[in-house]
């Protein structure tokens, strides 16, 4: 009788398990598990606590950009990372935002494209970086996020790095890990970019093959940047005088979303505009 209610026992518990697994959903090569944070922030190792090797000995060109160095509560940026380092296979990131006084997470990470970067949390702290779908891509890489500043100015803030270059040899030589960092100072909310003041409006001439942009107001344009949604910049000017349009040409290009970056005396500003 013992042994009948044994038998009927372990056939119940292999029943739940096998229904368990069912159920749940597997992991897609996109979203293997994660490693935890390797940013080089304050606590916490960069990409050589795992990958042998000293930080930033490497001859990579990394570029780790928000489009600001303040930022006004509660407004979103657009985060850009590039790697570029001859004879790598494959690029990954981590990035962290913490309070310089107490080193907390604050801000939120979102997703531009979420088969390339994800979100993840690690203990208290949360992250964006690359997915395994993110990763390869022979001699450079680049990726785009949003940040969220905190609703209120409690802090400077500092956007914190990891980055990584690796060969793909199945191992963890050869690689070569980076660390950089951004920090943003908080500005008071009367201090909103005069861009957004002044309307400024972005339309585009088909006919005429431009992308043009006006209502800089009073504005000295100090640089402009047209970004693809991927991060990579399509065309740069430096300076527009005092000038009260801007004509970006449009011929070439792929029609979908990219991102306007325009810096100015007293702010820095990022749309989205949509070329057809």
């Amino acid at each position: 009788m013992n042994g009948t209610r044994t038998t009927l026992g372990l056939v119940i518990f292999l029943v739940v398990i096998l229904f368990t697994n069912a159920k749940r959903k597997p992991l897609s090569g996109c979203d293997s598990p994660l490693v935890g944070g390797h940013t080089g922030a304050p606590g916490e190792t960069g990409c050589n606590g795992c990958h042998p090797g000293t930080a930033n000995t490497g001859n990579a060109a990394i570029q780790f950009d928000l489009g600001t160095t303040t930022y006004v509560p509660g407004q979103t940026y657009t985060g850009f990372v590039r790697i570029s380092q001859a004879g790598m296979q494959k690029f990954g990131f981590s990035s962290l935002a913490l309070r310089k006084t107490n080193n907390t997470t604050t801000g939120t990470f979102g997703l531009l494209n979420a088969t390339r970067t994800r979100t993840y949390t690690d203990g208290n702290r949360k992250y964006v970086g690359h997915t395994p779908c993110g990763a390869d891509s022979a001699e450079a890489n680049s990726w785009t996020f949003t940040w969220k500043a905190p609703a209120t100015n409690m802090d400077t803030i500092v956007l914190y790095l990891g980055a990584l270059a690796a060969n793909h040899n199945h191992a963890l030589t050869g690689d070569f890990g980076y660390e950089r960092k951004i920090v943003l100072a908080p500005q008071m909310v009367s201090a909103i970019p005069a861009l957004v003041k002044n309307q400024l409006k972005v339309y585009q001439n088909l006919e005429a093959g431009w992308l043009v942009v006006s209502g800089f107001g009073n504005e000295f344009v100090q640089g402009a940047w047209l970004r693809q949604a991927d991060g990579k910049t399509v065309w740069t000017q430096m300076g527009n005088g005092d000038e009260q349009e801007m004509a970006i040409p449009t011929t070439g290009l792929r029609p979908g979303l990219y991102f306007l970056n325009l810096k100015t005396g007293t702010s820095n500003f990022i749309q989205q505009v949509h070329i057809q």
